[in-house]
């Protein structure tokens, strides 16, 4: 049977396949560009399965074969795809760019808080909530960004927290870890060369590991922790990419849930802190005339 729009239909299929086929199946969702040009030995090897578990993946989601499973996901990408939002097209206007901008990134939330493993966050939060420091790693201006951000975040829970997003550094700091750290890596597609070394690097230390990153990445397979989501990735320049909004509402469940499990005592240290940034006099507003 040939499935009229592949990818939901791979969706759908993912329970009903067999170990190794619905690891092809979430490298191929994790990233659909990669599917539709990788050669069956490059698929066999990002999914880390063998050649003819590739085959039988094509056979079991209805296609005849590798040639006719990539020219079924091609239609599929050209015809709009329910699992991202359609591309921006040249026609449309003002209104309807911020609608689908919009769509995109609530329908990434909400696919993030459907697929995320509840058991995983929860271990995530003990080793944040416990760890001596956490250092943030991420590349480039999506996740570099975000681990950034989640940085801020957990100094505000007083935690020694940092972030480095460049490659020197990342290698160098994750080396200085030790147990009862804990390395968070941020990566859409997991093949940062740079970030994965760092990780690998942070558990030789004896650190505790946490990745945030898609099904079937190569970083998912390096960390202790790993918090798999679903999110596509840009079919064009287009089209919406809602992975750094999807990992910054992550990042915050995750403070929140540090938060709730801080003692009394560091909570109204932080009361204490914001009460004084509050009340800090504005240091401009001084300098204009009264």
């Amino acid at each position: 049977m040939s499935a009229p729009n592949l990818i939901p239909h791979i969706r759908s299929a993912l329970e009903s396949l067999r170990p190794a086929e619905r690891k092809v199946a979430d490298m191929v969702l994790s990233d659909v560009d990669f599917a539709m040009r990788a050669s069956i030995t490059e698929l066999a090897q990002r999914a880390d399965v063998s050649e003819p578990s590739v085959t039988r993946f094509c056979r079991a989601v209805g296609a005849h074969g590798l040639r006719d499973f990539k020219m079924q996901l091609a239609q599929s990408v050209a015809g709009g795809m329910p699992y991202a939002s359609t591309a921006i097209a040249r026609g449309d206007d003002t209104q309807t760019l911020f609608d689908k901008v919009g769509e995109a990134a609530v329908e990434g939330i909400t696919q993030a808080r459907g697929a995320i493993d509840p058991v995983a966050v929860n271990a995530a939060l003990a080793a944040l909530a416990s760890a001596r420091r956490v250092y943030f790693f991420g590349v480039g201006s999506g996740s570099g960004l975000v681990a950034q951000d989640a940085a801020l975040r957990f100094l505000r829970l007083d935690i020694a927290a940092s972030a480095f997003t460049d490659a020197h550094l990342q290698r160098l700091y994750a080396g200085l870890l030790e147990p009862g750290d804990v390395a968070f890596a941020i990566s859409h597609s997991g093949r940062s060369v740079e970030v994965n070394e760092s990780m690998q690097i942070a558990k030789e230390r004896g650190a505790t590991t946490i990745a945030l990153t898609n099904v079937g990445s190569r970083l998912a397979w390096l960390v202790d922790i790993p918090l798999l989501l679903r999110v596509p990735s840009p079919i064009d320049p287009n089209t919406p990419g809602v992975s750094r909004l999807v990992h910054l509402c992550v990042m915050d469940a995750l403070a929140i849930g540090v938060a709730l499990r801080l003692e009394p005592h560091t909570l109204e240290k932080m009361r204490h802190a914001k009460a004084r940034l509050s009340h800090e006099p504005d240091a401009a507003s001084e300098d204009e005339p009264q």
